[in-house]
């Protein structure tokens, strides 16, 4: 799959940003730019991927695909 940020400017001046095929913490440092400019994101939803090299609780190093 293709790796995407989506930015969706919303009327009332929201941003939506959806990364898209990212798997891990690699979706955090695709989008920091955004969090750099316009501030940290009042709220985040993480996607059943952001969790892939996790074992029991315990987050892997950045970037292990297995």
């Amino acid at each position: 799959m293709t790796r995407r940020v989506e930015i969706t400017l919303g009327p009332d001046g929201t941003i939506d940003v959806d990364a898209i095929g990212f798997e891990g913490q690699t979706c955090e440092e695709a989008t920091k730019f955004l969090d750099e400019l316009f501030g940290e994101a009042e709220n985040k939803t993480l996607k059943e991927e952001y969790h892939i090299g996790e074992v029991a609780g315990t987050r892997l190093p950045s970037g292990y695909c297995g």
